[in-house]
């Protein structure tokens, strides 16, 4: 009964992981990138992106771990207000004043 529980929270949730995981990679690659000012370096991304996602493994600088879980997190949310919105506007059409009868 606990493991019917336990795949039922992790399987929905893997996505989320790797959505972590690039965020991770991307925060990485920031790191990494010449510059000292905000611009330089989101310009210099494109050139630091290659050895950021070279490795599979992530790093372990906390700064980027922290990065990767706000990313995935935000997503999270983002996805479920986009669904709870998407339930409310077909429960509106659903349930309308529309007549589907003369």
């Amino acid at each position: 009964m606990k493991t019917d529980k336990l795949r039922k929270f992790l399987i929905p949730n893997i996505p989320y992981v790797f959505i972590g995981w690039a965020f991770l990679k991307l925060s990485t690659a920031y790191r990494l990138a010449a510059g000292a000012g905000f611009l330089t370096k989101v310009m210099g991304i494109g050139q630091t992106i290659g050895p950021a996602f070279a490795d599979f493994a992530p790093g372990l600088n906390p700064v980027d771990w922290l990065v990767g879980i706000v990313g995935a997190v935000a997503f999270r949310l983002f996805i479920h207000m986009k669904s709870k919105k998407a339930k409310k506007f077909r429960r509106d059409e659903e349930y309308g004043s529309a007549r589907w009868s003369a």
